[in-house]
């Protein structure tokens, strides 16, 4: 009668909190007041999709929810980005009756990497997507390998495990009996024989804890590797981008499915093949997924790159915190050689967390911005001032570097004060502002 009441409780909250624009999680915190393994008392009849990792995991989200949604299924998805177990719970909440089942066909869980051990022994998903473990979040996420061993313990061997091949790291999950199934890029153009960046992630053998040989990378630790000892190596995907031409914004998965993706953006092609993989998985229907995924990524371009008069914006969506996603963005830059802007902000640092560290903007090469084509850096939000320093420190000129409190303060410079394609660096509380004050109107 209890868990009957609190779940006519929540419900309740989370109603109003609909009606009042407050927070996702609110209803899942309360309820986890009461009882801390709330979650396990909804019952969850269909097939659990978990996906964790330092970066990716909610693009890859939305792409499988969406792609099931196309399909049919009845899909509970925390599309909030509400990932810890509060928000988790908040979103089942919506969809449980008041007996505590949950009606879905499927459950597409963003998790967060430090919650899985809390969230996976509640919730027993079916089928773990890991996208990948890098330098993350720092403050609050410590040393990459706690990431490791805070995901390991929210194992078991009924899972099946969906990895990332090119990432080293995720091999180490192969110690807990969990069937595995890989996804990697292939051989292609892009790839270097060394580390684009300087590389914050260094990665030694398991076997003979020697530093892992690279036959080429991609980004970070990501590429092909062995290790001198002939014991580990780089597993065969079961699903490969076999070919790859971001001129052509074309990507092409085991010689057959040929998928539309952003120019430059490899975290982006990670995360399309991740989400292609577990629909195959799923769905068994490649030819029909490859068109819808590909309609989606359409209009995703569509809203991120458009027309500025004769100028072209660039929206680009960065975690804050973690130098893979910038250095991507970066990276993506530095392939256009004519004149260019680049705009560099966010709105807070963390939503969930106080403090102001910004020790990680030293984590990112943006030193590469700094070329002749660079017309200027706009810095913006809360940290406009570290990033401006930071900026100093990559040895761009001061009389380049333009600092504004908000997005409205910023836009009419950058519409009329600024030459060149503009190129925005942004967190994601900062992508739809932005983007919606450089389309509307001139008038001011």
């Amino acid at each position: 009668m209890k868990t009957k009441l609190l779940i006519a409780f929540g419900k309740a909250l989370c109603f109003f909190g609909k009606l009042l624009g407050r927070g996702s999680s609110l209803p899942g915190k309360i309820l986890l007041k009461f009882d801390p393994q709330f979650l396990s008392k909804l019952t969850i009849p269909g097939d659990v999709i978990a996906v964790t990792g330092s970066s990716g995991k909610g693009s890859t989200t939305k792409m499988i929810a969406s792609i099931l949604r196309k399909n049919g299924y009845t899909v509970a998805h925390n599309e909030s980005g509400s990932n810890l177990d509060a928000g988790i719970l908040s979103m089942l909440l919506q969809y449980a009756n008041f007996k505590g089942i949950v009606k879905a066909d499927y459950f597409v869980l963003e998790i967060d990497e430090r919650y899985t051990k809390y969230v996976f022994p509640q919730v027993h998903p079916k089928y773990v997507v890991i996208t990948n473990i890098t330098r993350d979040q720092p403050p609050r996420q410590g040393h990459f390998d706690q990431v490791f061993r805070e995901i390991e313990k929210a194992l078991d061997s009924n899972m099946h495990l969906i990895l990332n091949a090119d990432d080293p790291y995720l091999q180490k999950f192969e110690n807990h009996g969990c069937q595995i199934t890989y996804y990697g890029i292939g051989k292609n153009k892009y790839e270097t024989k060394e580390p684009k960046f300087e590389n914050l992630n260094i990665t030694h053998c398991p076997v003979c804890h020697k530093k892992l040989h690279y036959q080429s990378y991609l980004f970070e630790t990501l590429g092909h590797y062995d290790c001198y000892c002939k014991q580990f190596s780089r597993p065969k995907p079961t699903y490969e981008v076999t070919k790859l031409n971001f001129e052509k914004e074309k990507m092409t998965i085991n010689q057959k499915y040929d998928l539309i993706v952003k120019p430059g953006l490899l975290y982006q092609t990670y995360n399309l093949l991740a989400a292609f993989s577990i629909l195959s998985m799923l769905l068994h229907q490649e030819k029909k997924i490859t068109e819808q995924m590909n309609e989606i990524t359409q209009q995703t371009k569509v809203e991120n790159i458009f027309a500025l008069g004769k100028r072209t914006v660039h929206i680009l969506n960065n975690k804050n915190e973690n130098s893979t996603t910038f250095n991507q963005s970066i990276f993506y830059t530095t392939r256009f050689k004519g004149q260019k802007t680049i705009v560099i902000g966010w709105k807070e640092i963390s939503r969930r967390y106080q403090y102001n560290d910004v020790s990680w903007l030293y984590d990112i090469s943006f030193e590469q911005l700094n070329d002749k084509n660079l017309e200027k850096v706009v810095c913006i939000g809360v940290n406009r001032y570290d990033i401006a320093v930071r900026m100093k420190y990559a040895g761009i000129e001061e009389k380049k570097i333009i600092t504004f409190e908000s997005i409205e303060e910023a836009t009419p410079y950058l519409k009329k004060k600024t030459k060149g394609d503009l190129f925005a660096i942004l967190n994601f509380d900062y992508v739809k502002p932005l983007s919606n004050a450089l389309k509307g109107s001139d008038e001011e």
